[in-house]
């Protein structure tokens, strides 16, 4: 009677706990394919750490804050070179969507929209699909586009685990976490908040497909569409320098630096209880150094930039 309790304890521990049973073949590829990704994780991190940590103005990193005309408008030829580097460099994969895209359009075809025409759409599309792709790069994991639309056609619940749990073969693991025993800041739940497609950390991808749209237009045609409805114009020759004691409207008045300063207020206050500012990207701030977190965009400082070619303050990542 004893032996036969106790062989129906250890079958029942075999069916609950599951921690007796070998994993199977699909099991073990499954582990496998998630550290393979978890390596590629870590050279993009490392990448995404170089740009969060360089210093200001260093030439290699400093396009990270580039609205989308200002390589046509303010970047001179030294500047482009050297953007154009960096990008080809840490992003070739992105640089390659951009030019396979357009380079079957002519001057007129591609002067004819502006950057964040082009950028949208397909193209973005192509660029999520590829930010995946390259996190699975050498497993078996095949990540496409309907992949993703599968988990959430609005793309804004694309984590880690929720794109690769997809692929785990049996109930035994959720996910990647799962399948590896990663937890706290190891886990890819919580690197996803810094280095996932919309991650606070280092440069935003899609700033970096912009840049290269508006590289590969001066590169192949030396000129760019202005946005604004400003039309097309030629690629600067060098970088634009203003001289604000010849512009004196470029200068703040005490009355728009109080405007500023209410509207910061304002847009600080209104986090309410969720803890989260509602700024965003390129919205005009006036605190230099001030940071922000919001839920759409994670972390933002407000920084010195040029908008329009007048330097000012605004959120930036």
């Amino acid at each position: 009677m004893k032996r036969i309790v106790s062989v129906l304890i250890f079958s029942l521990f075999l069916v609950t706990g599951c921690g007796l049973l070998p994993l199977s073949a699909a099991e073990k590829s499954y582990v496998d394919d998630c550290k393979i990704v978890q390596q590629n994780l870590a050279k993009y991190m490392k990448i995404q750490d170089q740009f969060y940590n360089a210093e200001y103005n260093d030439t290699r990193y400093d396009w990270k804050f580039w609205p989308e005309s200002y390589v046509v408008t303010n970047a001179g030829e030294e500047s482009r070179v050297s953007a154009s580097r960096s990008v080809k460099s840490n992003f070739p994969w992105i640089y390659a969507i951009a030019r396979e895209n357009l380079q079957s359009k002519t001057k007129k075809e591609f002067l004819a929209r502006d950057i964040s025409s082009w950028s949208g759409g397909k193209l973005e599309e192509e660029l999520l699909e590829g930010f995946y792709q390259l996190l699975a790069t050498g497993s078996s994991f095949n990540v496409t586009i309907n992949t993703l639309k599968k988990i959430d056609s609005d793309f804004y619940d694309l984590e880690f685990n929720n794109v690769f749990g997809t692929f785990a073969p049996s109930e035994r693991f959720k996910n990647c976490d799962d399948a590896l025993g990663l937890k706290d800041e190891e886990s890819f739940e919580s690197l996803a908040s810094d280095y996932s497609f919309y991650g606070s950390t280092g440069v935003d991808l899609r700033r970096v497909l912009d840049v290269s749209i508006g590289i590969w237009g001066c590169e192949t045609f030396g000129a760019g569409y202005v946005d604004y409805g400003k039309g097309w114009r030629n690629c600067a020759n060098k970088d634009f320098e203003p001289s604000f004691s010849s512009t004196p409207s470029t200068e703040l008045t005490e009355e728009e630096e109080a405007i500023l300063a209410e509207r910061e207020r304002d847009s600080q206050d209104s986090s309410g209880s969720s803890g989260y500012s509602n700024v965003t990207p390129w919205q005009l701030c006036s605190s230099p150094g001030a940071v922000v977190q919001t839920e759409s965009y994670g972390q933002l400082t407000c920084k010195y930039v040029f908008l329009n070619r007048i330097r000012t303050l605004a959120w930036v990542r």
